[in-house]
């Protein structure tokens, strides 16, 4: 005979290790990430352009004959090119004219003919009923009748 089986163990789960950052401290990095990442989108965002020098974007002074003359130059020195400007005409508002009411009806499309489908003989419940009224027999292939009605001795012809 067998032995008897062993007693069974109360189960106890493991112990839940303890990491070494709390939840707390997760929280507060991932909070000063953000923020730094806003903070760097807002510097990048403000800086000037890349293409344009540092000189000729941050302050402009004009000379006391430009100042009489006409608009102010920017003062460019020998080792920076002047970028070139194309002005470009602002277009002309017009109103637009209105267009005129259509005083007459738009012309209807004329209906086109179609041709119809071949009408099919009248659904019966049974085949009795459908050659009562002098309809029939249903030959597979030829007439839609046929899927109606059973084929009893599956020769094709149904409602014979």
């Amino acid at each position: 005979m067998y032995p008897p089986p062993p007693p069974p163990q109360s189960y106890r789960p493991p112990a839940r290790q303890r990491h070494g950052m709390p939840a707390f401290g997760v929280v507060l990095v991932g909070l000063g990430c953000l923020l730094a990442g806003c903070i760097g989108g807002a510097a990048i965002a403000s800086s000037p352009d890349p293409g344009t020098p540092a000189a000729a974007s941050s302050s402009t002074t004009a000379t006391p004959a430009a100042e009489t003359t006409g608009p102010a130059a920017p003062k460019i020195s020998g080792t920076e090119s002047p970028r070139q400007r194309t002005v470009q005409p602002t277009p002309k508002r017009t109103t637009a004219t209105p267009r005129p009411k259509r005083t007459t009806a738009k012309p209807r499309p004329k209906p086109r003919k179609t041709t119809r489908a071949p009408s099919t003989d009248p659904r019966y419940p049974t085949c009795t009923a459908a050659k009562r009224h002098g309809l029939g027999p249903y030959v597979r292939g030829t007439d839609p009748e046929y899927a109606w009605y059973e084929d009893r001795d599956h020769d094709g012809v149904v409602c014979e």
